[in-house]
């Protein structure tokens, strides 16, 4: 290799590490990208929501700063971290397309989803799906529904929220929508209160959904980061704050 070559490497790394640098290497917080998917993540709950105050803490445990986090429309957030613009994002659900352009970190929650009808509609509730309309909103993984999607010969609707998704169940726009149960009954109880219209199908219900945070394959330190990040959820668990920090966003959940 010429000296000339060499001399353009060193500055082009450089460069890149001026750019993307080590927060665990200068001290500086990172910056990740969130959106709105309460409890789980939203501007308006304090800290951020359960994933935003679980990431904040496992990057202090792996002895980094804090991080900011920007709260974004999904597609926005997930676009630009893609594009490193972002040191991480979450939380997302995990699929083929994704983990082409992401690492992953070990799961933020393990959580269920279930098919959400309405109240009375007993071919929903019981499974006779040909030609049922779902509803799921713009930017949510179809990974688990796919299967069921195909099999069914669903038409679907991607509006732009959940709130979108539960309005239009509820004026039988759609037939049924999908969704983590967690995050469906804290919206549902948002928009409804405690007589909630809808009933979980009985048929496709409580399948195993997980949530990560993501990071950019694009990004020099990926796999370090997604490791240190690792091991701070690691310490959360073995220490038993993850699992306050959970209990406390749930009764606060079940207490609006």
């Amino acid at each position: 290799m010429s000296n000339t070559l060499k001399i353009a490497c060193a500055a082009l790394l450089a460069c890149c590490a001026a750019r993307y640098g080590l927060a665990e290497a200068n001290g500086g917080a990172l910056t990740l990208a969130s959106g709105e998917f309460p409890p789980y993540s939203s501007e308006k709950l304090p800290q951020g929501g359960i994933s935003a105050a679980i990431v904040r803490e496992a990057f202090l445990a792996a002895g980094m700063a804090a991080p900011r986090i920007a709260f974004l429309p999904w597609k926005r957030g997930y676009s630009e971290t893609e594009q490193n613009r972002f040191a991480a994002s979450f939380p997302y659900a995990r699929d083929a397309n994704r983990e082409k352009q992401f690492l992953f970190s070990t799961p933020l929650h393990l959580d269920h989803f279930s098919y959400i009808v309405r109240q009375g509609d007993e071919d929903a509730a019981k499974g006779r799906w040909r030609g049922k309309r779902l509803c799921l909103p713009l930017g949510w993984t179809t990974a688990y529904i796919a299967a069921d999607a195909r099999k069914y010969q669903w038409r679907l609707e991607r509006p732009p929220t959940l709130d979108n998704c539960l309005k239009m169940l509820n004026s039988n726009i759609v037939d049924m929508v999908s969704c983590n149960d967690f995050v469906a009954s804290f919206t549902i109880r948002q928009l409804y209160g405690e007589r909630s219209p809808f009933v979980i199908a009985s048929v496709g219900r409580q399948q195993i959904s997980a949530l990560y945070l993501i990071v950019s394959r694009r990004r020099p330190d990926a796999s370090q980061l997604i490791r240190q990040f690792n091991q701070g959820l690691a310490a959360l668990h073995r220490s038993g704050r993850y699992q306050q920090l959970v209990q406390q966003s749930r009764d606060a959940s079940s207490s609006q």
